[in-house]
């Protein structure tokens, strides 16, 4: 699971990333949840573990919030999961 703002024409300029370890330019292992964030020496290449993120990818209402909160994002829109297809 990734949460990821784009400014164009830099790129990626704050993520959250949720399944997947990191390995920063240092070599320095961080773990399946992390967060990236833009700086001018490793643009967005370097990682570090998020503390306000306490929820995971199966409740990603939750992830939304906590991302937005703490990037101060005003988000006043509904999130909705995606409804699952019947058989």
């Amino acid at each position: 699971m990734s949460i990821t703002l784009i400014l164009r024409p830099v790129g990626r300029i704050y993520a959250l990333d949720i399944g997947r370890s990191h390995e920063n330019p240092g070599g320095e292992v961080v773990g399946v949840k992390h967060k990236h964030s833009w700086s001018e020496r490793y643009e967005d290449k370097e990682a570090y573990m998020p503390e306000d993120i306490t929820s995971g990818p199966s409740d990603p209402i939750s992830v939304w919030r906590q991302f937005c909160a703490e990037a101060r994002i005003r988000h006043d829109c509904e999130m909705k999961l995606p409804e699952t297809k019947r058989s």
